[in-house]
């Protein structure tokens, strides 16, 4: 009984804490991910400069012109968005509306024709060494990995599946400082093959930052 009611209580703090983190609105609403999810999910990453902004072309809406610097992923419906160098997004916060400020740099990474709080946008001179390479192509290394959002003091040494990594919202040094990578492994009794199991990929500045937290 006691342990019933602890794993209630436990499923109850979790979906509060997603809740919390997540991003409520009437246009979107969404948990909290990882740079390399966003990598992987969307149709567009790009480094783009914020050339113009306006609220008259579209009702509801603000328009971003942009100038793609450099695109890093592109299917076909990210190049029918990016097409004419507009992005656009909804001009209400409440409907999570992204704020960009003109003639500064930002990766976007982004799904669907709108910009909105669920896509990735942050500005290139607050992003990491580790993030900005990871944009430019190591995350795409790991998209055969599934990160997994947990919560706890102690969710990221919890067990994991082989082609996962567990992440918590709270992680800065997974988050910042490295990604979830696919790697070969072989125990002295195996046979054959060896066993592909993702992990957070060791970095200088990740093993500073686990040492440091």
């Amino acid at each position: 009984m006691e342990i019933t009611r602890y794993l209630t209580l436990l499923g109850i703090v979790a979906i509060g804490t997603i809740m919390f983190y997540a991003t409520p609105a009437e246009g979107c609403m969404c948990a909290p991910s990882h740079p390399q999810t966003h990598y992987c999910t969307a149709d567009y990453v790009a480094l783009i400069r914020v050339m113009r902004k306006s609220s008259k072309l579209v009702a509801g809406k603000i328009v971003y012109k942009v100038e793609v610097k450099k695109s890093y992923k592109m299917t076909p419906e990210g190049q029918r968005t990016l097409k004419h160098g507009r992005i656009m997004t909804s001009a209400h916060d409440s409907m999570c509306g992204v704020n960009l400020q003109l003639g500064r740099l930002y990766i976007i990474a982004g799904r669907g024709d709108q910009l909105n709080l669920c896509h990735y946008a942050k500005e290139y001179k607050k992003m990491s060494i580790i993030e900005r390479t990871g944009f430019t192509g190591a995350y795409k290394k790991g998209c055969a990995c599934e990160i997994s959002p947990c919560f706890g003091n102690r969710c990221l040494d919890g067990p994991t599946k082989p082609n996962s990594c567990q992440w918590s919202p709270f992680a800065k040094c997974e988050t910042d400082y490295s990604a979830c990578m696919p790697t070969k492994t072989r125990s002295p009794f195996s046979i054959g093959d060896p066993t592909i199991k993702c992990r957070w990929r060791r970095t200088v500045q990740y093993d500073e930052c686990r040492m440091n937290p």
